[in-house]
């Protein structure tokens, strides 16, 4: 009896999940850029609006500069390969720099999907010409706690949750910023990079041999350079660094 009122129960689950997703649907929900109808309400963009962030073919996965032949490196990244591996979706350009405002500034939480999906769509195509490898987890970069309960939320955080699903591997929380530091959006370069001396601390040993730091954008690197470097001085794994777009650098 208890086996079958299980199953029962489940199927009885299953329907009604399937019923409020079916209501749900019918009901309005458009895109976020040009209002027409989504294929399912958990989608914030239409299919068109999808195809028509700007997607690169080709980045160094050094720099994130475009590059016209499928390899690695830029010829610059050649002469002095990076430490970390750098995987972005694009550019930090309209469209998707709108998105990321919006989702960030703007409380607009739900595009996290998409912009996990722009990224994911990298990963998967970089891994299919096996220039890099899948990790075996995800750590996003964390925020000091002071500003995330400003915020009301990790943007890098809700990036590699919906990453997690679509990649499916989990997401870990070995990193604290325990050390609350000026925003790099206020920064030079020059101060960006002493301005996380000793912000981020290992809140215990990563138990995988490889993983990726996940933020929103990439700007100098600093933030994730600190990250990889403070877990480094403690156990040596491989780091690689992924955000959904690159400040664009000239060539």
């Amino acid at each position: 009896m208890t086996s079958r009122y299980r199953i029962v129960s489940l199927k009885f689950y299953h329907w009604i999940t399937q019923s409020v997703i079916t209501l749900r649907n019918g009901l309005p929900h458009g895109c976020y850029l040009c209002q027409e109808q989504t294929p399912h309400f958990r989608h914030r963009l239409c299919n068109t609006c999808r195809e028509d962030l700007i997607f690169p073919k080709q980045l160094c996965i050094g720099c994130a500069k475009s590059i016209s032949a499928t390899v690695k490196w830029c010829g610059q990244c050649q002469q002095s390969a990076p430490q970390f591996i750098l995987v972005t979706g694009g550019h930090y350009q309209t469209p998707i720099k709108q998105l990321l405002s919006d989702f960030k500034y703007r409380q607009q939480m739900s595009l996290a999907r998409e912009l996990a999906h722009f990224i994911a769509r990298r990963i998967y195509k970089l891994i299919a010409q096996d220039i890099i490898d899948m990790p075996q987890a995800i750590q996003p970069v964390p925020l000091h706690w002071r500003r995330q309960a400003k915020r009301g939320f990790n943007q890098a955080q809700l990036i590699a949750n919906e990453l997690s699903q679509y990649l499916n591997i989990p997401v870990i929380d070995n990193i604290k910023r325990h050390r609350s530091t000026q925003s790099q959006a206020e920064l030079d370069a020059k101060q960006r990079q002493h301005n996380l001396d000793n912000a981020f601390q290992l809140r215990k040993p990563i138990t995988y041999d490889s993983i990726a730091l996940v933020d929103d954008v990439y700007t100098t690197g600093a933030t994730m350079h600190e990250i990889s470097e403070t877990i480094l001085q403690q156990q040596t794994i491989e780091i690689q660094h992924w955000t959904v777009a690159r400040t664009i650098i000239s060539d």
